[in-house]
């Protein structure tokens, strides 16, 4: 299994998770609700959350799979049944990469000569996508529920020992903001980009809808 397919399952379940998570927390604890009432809804949230997640993932990858096979299926019949015009297709494709002349013909003809590799060449080159890269609609399911669960818990956490609304909402909301900045860190490491850009955006960003909820959920409980 190609692991870094799934940083992409990792990442949004668990941002998604912490996210949607916390959004809920504050704004119930923001309309007066005691400890062990914002525990319940945020658990709530949790299991919903990873119910709908894990299923929207599911159904979203493996229909993104059949269509794959659609017409990875269509274009083995083409290679089958009309090869010429799939050897030309291929020679207009890596002409347009810059290649010409014999060095061009040498590339093309090699590729020909073997229908399995022509095969995934085609596709790469019509839909961008490698063989390798494809992605397992169960395990995508599973590494996103996972994630949600482990990233909606942050905020949740703080409300098993508080007594009061008000410290849960300040512990929890520091746990969120680290592990807001972690995931958003983790994403520009994964993509090599600057780890405290990302951090900082993905907390500012994803903060500021947390505190539209914590403001929604204060003028309803006032």
């Amino acid at each position: 299994m190609q692991y870094r397919n799934y940083m992409r399952d990792l990442i949004l379940g668990a941002n998604d998770g912490l996210v949607s998570v916390f959004a809920l927390v504050v704004g119930v604890a923001a309309g007066g609700f005691i400890p062990a009432e914002v525990l319940l809804t945020g658990i709530a949230g949790i299991v919903a959350g990873a119910i709908s997640m894990a299923i929207g993932e599911y159904l979203s990858t493996k229909s993104q799979e059949e269509v794959y096979d659609a017409e990875k299926k269509l274009e083995k019949d083409h290679i089958e049944n009309n090869i010429e015009h799939e050897i030309q297709e291929l020679r207009e494709f890596y002409t347009a990469k810059g290649f010409e002349g014999e060095l061009l013909e040498s590339i093309v003809q090699k590729i020909a000569s073997d229908p399995e590799i022509l095969l995934n060449e085609m596709m790469m080159a019509e839909f961008g996508v490698l063989e390798q890269e494809r992605r397992s609609p169960i395990t995508a399911t599973i590494i996103v529920g996972i994630a949600f669960v482990l990233g909606s818990i942050i905020p949740v956490i703080p409300f098993l020992f508080v007594e009061q609304t008000s410290t849960g909402i300040l512990i929890s909301s520091i746990m969120s903001f680290i592990g807001l900045f972690s995931i958003g860190g983790l994403k520009g490491y994964v993509v090599k980009g600057n780890v405290n850009r990302a951090g900082l955006e993905n907390l500012l960003l994803r903060a500021a809808g947390a505190i539209v909820t914590f403001t929604i959920g204060f003028l309803v409980g006032s």
